[in-house]
């Protein structure tokens, strides 16, 4: 009898003791479906922190809300508009500006005096000609979009003195990626003619300013 008894404290020690040593140890490890879904966790994870890496570096500018290029709305189509409201005086060139902006090329002509002509443009095809005498302008480029503004000068004829209110060169060069020259091809009798040239028939689109005296013409990259 003392034999069984000591038996069984030997043994009730023994349970004790495993039962110490689970509560003080680490842990069981997962099953197999939990590190299944631990996996599968730190997946997802590093997932999203890749793709939310890749929205961040996007320039905004260049792509609309579904990550597309954005559209340069214009058009090849001709487009023209009437003098503003109330204009009664030919409207006097000053300048004309070519460079580059974001995706488009841009011409710029600047008027005086807060005075804003019509316009009419284009694509034409050769030969482009100088208005009044019929003569072929050359003009480089495989595309010529015409421009015309009217009433328009580049010569003031209000005093009789035939003063020039645009002084710049007749061909115009710029750091463009479509245009290639921007070429004068008629000043008479209040019409006034700009052909630029362009690499191909791109997409186009004209701003009227007011406030900067200008009309603004953008050429698709």
């Amino acid at each position: 009898m003392v034999h069984v008894a000591a038996t069984r404290l030997a043994t009730a020690a023994v349970v004790g003791l495993l039962v110490l040593g689970g509560c003080n140890g680490s842990d069981p490890p997962p099953d197999g479906e939990a590190a299944a879904r631990s996996a599968t966790t730190s997946s997802t994870e590093r997932t999203t922190t890749t793709e939310a890496t890749s929205t961040t570096e996007a320039d905004p500018a260049l792509t609309t809300t579904t990550g597309a290029p954005a559209a340069f709305a214009g058009a090849t189509a001709p487009s023209s508009a009437p003098p503003p409201p109330g204009a009664t005086e030919v409207a006097l060139l000053t300048d004309v500006e070519v460079g580059g902006g974001a995706g488009v090329d841009r011409v710029v002509f600047r008027f005086a005096d807060a005075h804003l002509p019509g316009y009419d443009v284009a694509y034409v095809d050769e030969p482009v000609r100088q208005d009044g005498s019929g003569e072929t302008v050359p003009v480089e480029g495989q595309a010529r979009l015409h421009i015309r503004f009217e009433p328009a000068s580049g010569v003031d004829l209000r005093r009789g003195t035939f003063e020039e209110t645009y002084r710049g060169p007749d061909r115009l060069r710029g750091p463009t990626q479509r245009v290639t020259e921007v070429v004068r091809v008629g000043d008479f009798e209040a019409n006034l003619a700009w052909v630029v040239g362009v690499d191909s028939t791109v997409p186009y689109r004209v701003e009227v300013l007011p406030g900067d005296n200008a009309i603004v013409v953008e050429l698709a990259h």
